[in-house]
């Protein structure tokens, strides 16, 4: 008996950790490392599971993530804090862009 896979929006098969993640019932975070955005109001930002800052200015932050790019926008940005594993961003956030 073979199996079939159901193709995503863009016809392309889920991988095979993703697939593993939805049939066990874990998040997709912890099996294949999605990024984890917290927003807190319009200040703070945290971004957990992210790669490195691609671009930082006070105004637009960028950040890699394992399968896209986050664009943060506003006023006085910064980074108030980062670990191998998190980041907090701190100002007046505009915008939240995600980039494939």
């Amino acid at each position: 008996m073979t199996r079939k896979h159901r193709a995503n929006k863009n016809n392309q098969i889920p991988e095979r950790g993703s697939r593993l993640a939805d049939g066990i019932g874990l998040p997709r975070d912890v099996s294949c490392g999605a990024a984890i955005i917290t927003v807190s109001g319009r200040r703070e930002l945290v971004v957990e599971n992210y790669k490195g800052i691609v671009s930082y200015d006070d105004e637009c932050i960028c950040i890699q993530t394992k399968d896209c790019k986050v664009t943060v926008s506003g006023c006085r940005l910064k980074v108030d804090y980062y670990t191998n594993e998190e980041m907090k961003i701190v100002g007046l956030i505009h915008q939240i862009c995600y980039e494939v």
